[in-house]
């Protein structure tokens, strides 16, 4: 049964391993691959069927948890806020998929409120917790698996509109400004829809949903 605590410095994180983005990037492309997913929208469902994770709707005691996730042996269960929007279940269930794939070799856990989940660790990467840097991974795992790179850089060059490639991939649209921003398809100066561009280059820092 899975306690609600947040992680702090849980078993879970001690053994973080060091991950560029490149290499989050490159696993949940193997991920995409390994179980077939080629078509948009990616569904994560598909994925915790696969590696038998039984994922539940839960009514959490705290309105602030979003998902979480804990193995015991074989025996994986992924949880998710019941209350919470179906894009924000879509990317908490890809974002606990991330710490099943890179964090969770192990008997362990990991429950995340929406702050950790939503937003990015602010100051510098350097001073981050592991428990940031695990968030971090989480969330980058996460956009990668439901934004693929190549997928996301073809529909940006045919229509270049954000709406339309957040209402494509099934995600929000600060997530899908997030994600053209990491890429680089974002720019305040030199964006191809300047104001769109500017709006959202404005809400990267707030939060992937």
């Amino acid at each position: 049964m899975i306690k609600e605590r947040v992680v702090s410095n849980s078993e879970t994180t001690l053994n973080l391993p060091v991950l560029t983005r490149e290499d989050i990037e490159a696993r949940a492309r193997s991920v995409r691959e390994k179980f077939g997913l080629k078509s948009i929208p990616i569904n994560p469902l598909t994925i915790a069927e696969r590696v038998d994770i039984a994922v539940n709707n839960a009514k959490f005691f705290r309105e602030s948890v979003a998902g979480a996730i804990a193995r015991s042996g074989n025996k994986v269960v992924l949880l998710v806020n019941q209350s919470d929007a179906p894009y924000r279940k879509r990317f908490t269930i890809a974002h606990e998929l991330g710490h099943y794939f890179l964090h969770l070799h192990g008997d362990g856990e990991f429950i995340d409120k929406e702050v950790n989940l939503f937003r990015q660790p602010k100051g510098d990467p350097n001073g981050w917790t592991p428990v940031q840097r695990a968030e971090y991974q989480a969330n980058m795992f996460a956009a990668a698996l439901l934004m693929p790179e190549d997928a996301v850089q073809k529909a940006w060059d045919e229509t270049a509109s954000l709406e339309r490639l957040a209402r494509e991939f099934n995600v929000s649209e600060q997530a899908m400004g997030i994600r053209l921003d990491q890429m680089g398809l974002l720019d305040e100066e030199k964006g191809r829809e300047g104001k769109v561009a500017i709006s959202f280059h404005k809400s990267v820092t707030a939060g992937w949903a």
